[in-house]
């Protein structure tokens, strides 16, 4: 039988943005707001409604503030090959802080529950 150690957990998030584009005008004070002007200028043309931009903080991508994040266990836990492990995962805002987020991990092993919780910043 096959048996190796679980140390821990590493959590990472994709979100998708969909939707239409707004785009944001300045009208200058000195001069008027001309339309066909601007909708001639090509950089100040609607993006496609079905464009979406995808923030990702999975090891592979560009790095983001939020970065990932690593639960280790109280104790590793021996899993043997083809082991079920059951649990649950919950990520809720931070009311400290609106850019960290709660990770309460409850998991099942062997015949013990286990409740983890960390901050992911």
């Amino acid at each position: 039988i096959l048996s190796a150690p679980l140390h821990g957990f590493a959590f990472w998030f994709d979100v998708e943005f969909n939707g239409p584009v707004r785009q944001k005008f300045k009208k200058q004070a000195s001069q008027p707001l001309d339309v066909n002007m601007q909708n001639s200028n090509p950089s100040n043309k609607k993006k496609k409604a079905d464009v979406s931009i995808v923030l990702s903080t999975a090891p592979e991508d560009a790095p983001t503030h939020w970065q990932q994040t690593l639960l280790y266990l109280f104790e590793p836990i021996e899993l043997k090959k083809n082991q079920i492990m059951e649990g649950s995962v919950t990520i809720s805002q931070s009311q400290q802080h609106a850019r960290f987020l709660n990770i309460c991990l409850k998991y099942f092993t062997g015949d013990q529950w286990y409740v983890k919780e960390s901050v992911m910043r």
